[in-house]
C-alpha cells in the first residue's frame, strides 16, 4: 500500500545570481545619482560627520589631560596640610574646587577644604563645601561627604537635621558598614532627642541586618536592652 503525500505548492522558481547582480547595480546607480543630486547635502553631513569625531576625540583628551593635570595639584595641596597654614590652603582649597568643578578630584578636594575648615574651627564653612557631594551618597567620595556633613551638622547642635542626614545615608549607603554606623548614629542622636521607641526601631533595624554569630551583635542588643529599660 503506499503512502499518500498531500500535494503542496510548487516552489518558486530559484532566483538567478544574475538577477540579484542587476538589482546590486541598479541601486547603486540610484544612491549614486541621488548623492550627485544632492552633493551639497552630502559634502555638509560628511563635513559635520567629521567635525563631530575630531570635537569627540578632542573632548576625550582634553578631560584626561585635565583630570591628570588636577590630581597632581591636588597632591601638592594636601601635602601642605601637614606643615603649611590653614588659612592659606583653604583659600587654595576654594579655587581648586571652582576651578575643576565637575571632575572627582574636585570632589576628592572638597573633602580636604571641609577638613581644613573643621580645624580652623569654621564648621559651617566645612558643612557648606560638603553639601553639593553629600547629596550623591550613591557614590563613594559621596557616602563619605554625608558622613562627615552629618557629624558636623551634629557638633553644630542641630540633632534633628543630623538624624536625617544619618538615615538617608542609612538608607542610600552602597557599603555595609556605612550603613551599620549611619543606623547607630540616627538611633543615638533619637534618644539624644528622647525618642526612644525611635531609636528602638533603628536598633531592630540593625539587628536584622546581621548575622546570629556577627562579633558586633551583642552591643546592639546591648544597646537596644537599655533603651528598652529606660523606656519602662
Amino acid at each position: 500500500m503506499s503512502l499518500y503525500r498531500k500535494p503542496t505548492n510548487r516552489p518558486p522558481e530559484p532566483e538567478s545570481p544574475l538577477d540579484k547582480e542587476d538589482v546590486f547595480v541598479a541601486k547603486t546607480l540610484e544612491v549614486s545619482h541621488w548623492a550627485q543630486r544632492n552633493r551639497g547635502r552630502v559634502t555638509l553631513a560628511v563635513v559635520l560627520l567629521g567635525l563631530g569625531i575630531v570635537t569627540s576625540v578632542y573632548y576625550v583628551r582634553y578631560r584626561a589631560s585635565l583630570e591628570a593635570s588636577a590630581a597632581a595639584q591636588l597632591e601638592v595641596l594636601n601635602a601642605r596640610a601637614v606643615s603649611g597654614d590653614p588659612a592659606d590652603l583653604r583659600s587654595d582649597l576654594e579655587l581648586y574646587v571652582e576651578r575643576f568643578a565637575g571632575t572627582r578630584v574636585a570632589d576628592e578636594a572638597r573633602i580636604s577644604l571641609a577638613q581644613v575648615n573643621v580645624d580652623l574651627g569654621e564648621m559651617a564653612a566645612a558643612a557648606e563645601a560638603l553639601r553639593p557631594l553629600a547629596r550623591r551618597i550613591e557614590e563613594p567620595l559621596g557616602s563619605q561627604a554625608a558622613a562627615m556633613l552629618a557629624a558636623i551638622t551634629e557638633d553644630l547642635g542641630d540633632l534633628r537635621v543630623a538624624e536625617e542626614l544619618y538615615r538617608r545615608l542609612a538608607d542610600e549607603a552602597l557599603l555595609d558598614f556605612q550603613v551599620r554606623e549611619a543606623l547607630a548614629n540616627a538611633a543615638r542622636l533619637r534618644r539624644a532627642q528622647g525618642d526612644d521607641s525611635g531609636a528602638m526601631e533603628l536598633y531592630d533595624r540593625m539587628l536584622s541586618q546581621m548575622a546570629d554569630d556577627d562579633p558586633d551583635r551583642g552591643v546592639v542588643e546591648m544597646r537596644r536592652a537599655e533603651v528598652a529599660a529606660a523606656t519602662q
